[in-house]
This record gives C-alpha cells, sequence and structure tokens, in this order.
C-alpha cells in the first residue's frame, strides 16, 4: 500500500464539534463563516494550509463556506458508508481527504500536516512529473494544499463511532496536467 494512502488513513478523532453539528449519528465540524472563519477547528485548517503556502510563496486561501458544505457532505456519506475514494461528483473543485479511527485526538495541524509531509517527495516541475517517486498521487495532496493558482478552501470533518474523515476542497482545482504548483 502506498505511503499516501497510509498518511490519507492516519487517525482523526477526539475534535470538540459545534453543538448542534450531529445528526443522524455522525457529527460534522462546519463552516464557520465568511472568507476567514473566526475561530475553532475550521480557522485552524484554513491557518494550516495558509501556513505552508506562506514557506512556497503563494497566496493565503480564503476560506468558502458553500465548498465546506459539499465538503462536509462527502465527508459524512464516506463515515456513513464506511467507503473511502474522491467524490465521484463532477463538483468542478479539488479535493483532499483524510480518514482514521481510533482513540487519538489529532488537531487539524497535524491532519493537514500529513499532506504537507508529502512535500519530501515533492520536486518542482510541470505537472504529473512533480514526484520523486514518479508517481504524483505521492505528492497529490500536497501540490494541491499549495498550488498556485487556487484561492479557496473550505473543509469539514465527520465523524461515527471511532472513524472520522476530513475532506477538504479548493477552488480552482490544482494538479492540472501541464502547469506548475508554485
Amino acid at each position: 500500500m502506498r505511503r499516501s494512502l497510509l498518511l490519507a488513513l492516519a487517525l482523526v478523532t477526539g475534535l470538540t464539534l459545534p453543538a448542534g453539528a450531529a445528526s443522524a449519528g455522525a457529527r460534522q465540524e462546519g463552516p464557520v463563516g465568511g472568507e476567514a472563519p473566526a475561530q475553532g477547528v475550521s480557522a485552524r485548517l484554513l491557518a494550516a494550509h495558509n501556513v505552508e503556502r506562506a514557506r512556497v510563496g503563494t497566496a493565503p486561501l480564503h476560506w468558502d463556506d458553500a465548498l465546506a458544505a459539499g465538503a462536509g457532505v462527502w465527508a459524512r456519506e464516506l463515515v456513513d458508508t464506511g467507503l473511502w475514494g474522491h467524490d465521484p461528483a463532477r463538483h468542478g473543485h479539488g479535493e483532499n481527504l483524510w480518514s482514521g479511527w481510533g482513540h487519538r485526538i489529532w488537531t487539524p495541524e497535524e491532519m493537514v500536516g500529513e499532506w504537507t509531509a508529502e512535500k519530501r517527495l515533492y520536486v518542482r516541475g510541470v505537472f504529473p512529473n512533480v514526484s520523486r517517486t514518479g508517481d504524483w498521487t505521492a505528492v497529490g495532496h500536497y501540490t494541491q494544499m499549495v498550488w498556485s493558482e487556487t484561492t479557496h478552501v473550505g473543509c469539514a470533518i465527520a465523524t461515527r463511532g471511532n472513524r472520522s474523515v476530513l475532506a477538504c476542497r479548493y477552488s480552482p482545482p490544482g494538479n492540472i496536467r501541464g502547469s506548475r504548483a508554485f
């Protein structure tokens, strides 16, 4: 199994969610609202993205409630069904997923940090020739996070039992063949 898949299946539980976020047994950290969520998990997810973007010189992302809502629908679908994979719907956005189970508490910074860790395999180049492994999927979460043309992100976390899923959606999407990440 590829390391990027193992990273995507890392543990995510125990996050404090806002009151009223529980629905049909699944809990979700939804959008806080506006371009910059004021506090909580959403703001920390946005900040974790923007720290890495600042390191590579790309403009900071802005929070998008509609992207967060779409990410939340897919995250809930994944925890409700027990399936794993990207949303097959043609929503026109980039998407990063991270999932796990167990009884360890992960911070938003650690979750996004799993995607950031892929940079150790990243090589500057024209997409899809951007990975030391020769397989762009080994760095695909990272390149989506720092993609220079991406301006907005929205994320959501859904939890059922001891399984959690973080889904982030990006607009415009990154990982475009023939382009550079930054």
